[in-house]
């Protein structure tokens, strides 16, 4: 077949174009091409053999806490951690070696800190040593060479100073357990942490633990900046002026203020040294937590220090428990400041009046068992309010048999005695006050009626917290309002702005104000009448108004070989000025024996510093 020239002349035209395209594709590469490998080639080479570039945490200061006059409880202080980023170790025995010498570690541990992170990516940070001397953060500093020599005597590649933010206690053992402290995040929490959808912590990241640190961290600790900053193989900062490199200042951590004073904690922790127990001050009339104070206590600066790690394994392993926060997770029997609650049913419950006597003998006969009272020749012929003065255990033997558990647990209930009580720090324990069906289902027998004996006495299943002990003793002094108790009054941010206050919640009359009037003036007669058992606080003046109580751990004969261990419990609850209260507090001491000469005192000197103000 034979071309025509009109079909060749088209061929060709169409190839004529296809050859500019081509042509000038070949253009673009080229210069493409041209400008990756000689323009930007020295940046692309240096990055292709050097590396990375680095986010260096900026750490964000974390908020001060306020008492409620503004005097600071802890603020903070630089701290230096040594750390490994696993990315950048070449040689890692020798590494292990250098940190071991430089650090005064085993190579194990070092090893195992490593270990440890080996499921995290490698370019994060596992710190090994935490808050290291200034004699150590000097030796890393001056082997850390920029370029890495075979015959260096240590490996430091991969090995970095993390700058962070320790906290410091103005006083390290008075508010150790409403305050609780930082610790390195572990991976069960933080695993607790992602499993709520919570993305904002690291391993390396310290964290509150207990108390208001724990509660309130997410506020306390702002949020982090960082530098980006290049870094050859070996992870050293290399300068390179054309980056365009981001720096993200921090959001410094919000400061606290609570309703704790300063003064009265301290005055707790004097009362209670080489004692165990718990001290709980409250204002009645809004649920302001004055002092909250755990013995024995922690050393916050020695827990916050770079011997940190020997005291944390001394006081785990402590047989006096002091991580163990008794005011608000110690519970116990709450011996005779229960009959406060028995005294309360039976009023409430028409199960007495005001004026009705029983007569106490020295004890009374139920069954085949002679249930004694404390006063072995008897308190003779006794209305309620003598019966609260004097602790009558006969009185209210009868008085319990008439109201049975189910009824004075009512009021036990309503009083915040049994539950949590809602306060603004965590791990908070209940207690247990029983009821009939509680104990059918605890134990799968029916309530005895010899059982309502011991309960009305504050003795048998009955535990409480001294928080809740406070909290009852408040409700009596204001009325009978229900409050919250609370230790946060307000947050406010870097700039002085306040993002948070307490709102104060109206008090609601729970209880009938006759009936608690009626308890008050019995209370009132335990100071104020000589017959009264704790009448020596009457020299104090302060118009003080309260009940003893002794908590049996075993019986009385058991301890009489003069074991300590052994010993009742003693409590004391008070409030003051009876006539216009305005503080109410509880206190325990264990093993402390009788609540008029041990635990009395404590809250007549807690009262008489805080009115003297």
């Amino acid at each position: 077949m034979e071309l025509t020239s009109e079909y060749t002349h088209d061929i060709s035209s169409r190839f004529k174009y296809l050859t500019w395209i081509i042509s000038a594709v070949f253009i673009i590469i080229i210069a493409r091409l041209y400008y990756l490998q000689v323009i930007k080639g020295p940046s692309y080479y240096f990055f292709s053999e050097q590396n990375s570039i680095k986010e260096q945490k900026i750490p964000a200061l974390r908020g001060i806490i306020y008492d409620r006059n503004n005097i600071s409880l802890v603020d903070n202080r630089p701290a230096f951690d040594a750390t490994v980023i696993p990315q950048y170790v070449r040689d890692r025995q020798k590494t292990i070696g250098s940190l071991s010498l430089m650090l005064g570690l085993d190579e194990s541990e070092v090893e195992a800190r490593i270990a440890k992170a080996k499921n995290l990516p490698s370019y994060q940070p596992v710190i090994i040593k935490s808050d290291i001397s200034e004699a150590e953060v000097a030796a890393i500093r001056a082997n850390k060479t920029p370029w890495y020599d075979e015959t260096d005597a240590y490996d430091l590649r991969g090995v970095e100073l993390q700058m962070r933010y320790a906290r410091t206690y103005s006083d390290s053992k008075a508010y150790s357990h409403f305050l609780g402290y930082l610790r390195e995040i572990d991976a069960n929490r933080l695993k607790k942490y992602e499993d709520r959808g919570d993305d904002s912590y690291r391993m390396g990241d310290f964290i509150g633990i207990g108390g208001v640190e724990e509660n309130w961290d997410k506020v306390l600790r702002g949020e982090d900046g960082f530098d980006q900053k290049v870094v050859n193989a070996i992870g050293r900062e290399v300068i390179w002026p054309d980056m365009n490199l981001i720096h993200e200042a921090p959001a410094n951590g919000s400061s606290l203020v609570l309703t704790i004073d300063a003064e009265l904690q301290r005055k707790s922790a004097e009362l209670l040294e080489k004692k165990s127990g718990a001290i709980v001050a409250i204002d009645p009339n809004n649920g302001e937590i004055l002092a909250l104070y755990s013995s024995p206590s922690i050393d916050l600066n020695r827990l916050s220090s770079p011997e940190s790690n020997s005291y944390w394994k001394e006081i785990a392993s402590d047989t006096e428990h002091p991580l163990y926060n008794r005011t608000i997770q110690g519970t116990y029997p709450p011996g005779s400041t229960y009959k406060i609650v028995t005294a309360l049913a039976g009023l409430s419950e028409k199960s007495i009046g005001a004026e009705d006597k029983s007569y106490c003998g020295g004890g009374l006969r139920f069954g085949k068992r002679f249930y004694q009272c404390w006063r072995d020749g008897g308190h003779g012929l006794i209305d309620i309010k003598t019966a609260i003065t004097s602790s009558c255990d006969t009185f209210f033997y009868q008085l319990g048999l008439k109201l049975g558990v189910d009824k004075i647990a009512k009021y036990a209930n309503l009083l915040g005695l049994g539950h949590v009580t809602g306060i603004d720090l965590p791990s908070e324990k209940s207690g247990i006050i029983p009821t009939s069906e509680w104990k059918e289902k605890t134990y799968g027998t029916k309530w005895q009626d010899g059982e309502n004996l011991s309960i009305a006495v504050g003795q048998g299943y009955d535990t409480v917290s001294p928080l809740q002990n406070a909290l009852m003793i408040a409700t009596i002094a204001n009325g009978g309002k229900k409050i919250t108790p609370h230790i946060m009054s307000a947050a406010v941010d870097q700039n002085g702005n306040e993002t948070y206050r307490w709102q104060e919640i109206k008090a609601d009359q729970i209880l009938e104000p006759e009936s608690v009037k009626i308890v008050k003036e019995g209370l009132i007669g335990v100071v104020e009448n000589p017959s009264g058992t704790a009448y020596r606080l009457k020299k104090l003046g302060l118009k003080i108004a309260g009940k003893t109580g002794t908590a049996q751990v075993i019986s009385r004969e058991a301890w009489k070989s003069g074991v300590e261990k052994l010993k009742d419990h003693a409590w004391f609850v008070g409030f003051a000025p009876y006539d216009n209260p305005k503080i109410a507090v509880a206190a325990i001491v264990e093993h402390g024996g009788f609540g008029a000469s041990a635990a009395a005192p404590v809250v007549g000197e807690i009262i008489k510093t805080y009115l003297k103000k």
